[in-house]
């Protein structure tokens, strides 16, 4: 058993001591308790003689937080990875301990959505249990195609929610956007949302001012249908330095008036031209009547040379 399911047990079932411990796992006391105090160490846990005292994932998050910003020299790349680590152990653990939590004090706030579209069930039932809206909200949308299939009344409802803020930040995955896409960035833009590109974003994931984090169950997860909103300033301190980190490596939005970019994008991946077409939901005599004027565009006659000509105008640039 790892550590890290040795942990999710603990969690859900609250084992009293080491010896309780080795008979719900069935492992030796002195493996249960090298295990117990690699976890104390990492401040998941603490032990009193036998006996298991268990931080609950905020706790345990914070004191991961602090030994990262208390690291010297600390490289930019190296922070982000480890913010990541964090924020993939909360994901996580929030959903074992609100399992063996269910009785406690001082439990985390929780609301929670699932199915194909629970990203947005989530957001529109946090939203509708707050008092007022305002302050600033930062969001990482990782899957455009849920996005590209949304109703436009859909879509203005989201963006009339979003309008209720005084800033709004998106990050969304690097590439150009079709018809679809362009007009619900245009949609979200007239509602003061700021969108920028970053090629293939962690997971999905929102945090807003009130100190409430929208996670996935399972981190990363770029479509998740389990999602989670805990409210709580450990974790949203967390989400929002993340972001930060994201935020400065991401770059403004491309449109795709013409519609090959996301063709292209496909086809650089290996789909053949038919494929992608029908990826994007066009039929594959749409799609080559689109890399036809994509090519006209450039000035080349042939698929290589128009991939050679599209990347040097930067359009490869989220591969």
């Amino acid at each position: 058993m790892s550590d890290d399911d040795l942990l999710d047990l603990l969690l859900r079932e609250r084992p009293f001591d080491v010896d309780d411990v080795a008979a719900r796992t069935g492992l030796a006391s002195e493996a249960v308790r090298e295990a117990l105090q690699r976890l104390a160490r990492a401040g998941d846990l603490s032990l009193q003689g036998d006996v298991v005292l268990l931080n609950p994932p905020t706790h345990a998050a914070a004191i991961a937080i602090e030994r990262l910003l208390q690291a010297e020299r600390a490289q930019a790349q190296d922070r982000s990875e480890r913010l990541a680590a964090i924020m993939r152990g909360v994901a996580r653990r929030t959903s074992s301990w609100n399992f063996g939590e269910s009785v406690a004090q001082n439990r985390l706030a929780l609301q929670s959505a699932q199915g194909p579209h629970a990203a947005e069930d989530l957001w529109f039932a946090v939203q509708a249990s707050r008092v007022g809206s305002g302050g600033r909200v930062r969001a990482v949308l990782t899957d455009l195609d849920r996005y590209r299939g949304s109703s436009p009344e859909r879509t203005r409802a989201f963006a009339t929610v979003m309008s209720g803020y005084a800033s709004v930040q998106a990050i969304i995955p690097a590439g150009t956007l079709d018809e679809r896409l362009s007009e619900m960035v245009r949609t979200f833009r007239d509602s003061a949302v700021e969108f920028r590109m970053l090629p293939d974003p962690p997971s999905w994931f929102w945090v807003d001012d009130a100190d409430i984090t929208g996670l996935p169950l399972s981190w990363p997860d770029a479509a998740p249908q389990s999602v989670v909103a805990v409210s709580s300033p450990v974790i949203a301190g967390l989400a929002k330095e993340y972001f930060a980190q994201l935020w400065r490596q991401a770059r403004p939005v491309e449109e795709d008036p013409g519609g090959y970019g996301l063709l292209l994008h496909r086809m650089r991946r290996g789909m053949t031209l038919d494929a992608a077409s029908r990826s994007l939901g066009i039929t594959p005599r749409t799609g080559r009547r689109r890399v036809a004027a994509a090519m006209e565009r450039y000035g080349v006659e042939t698929l290589f040379a128009l991939g050679a000509a599209w990347a040097q105008d930067g359009g490869a640039a989220a591969d």
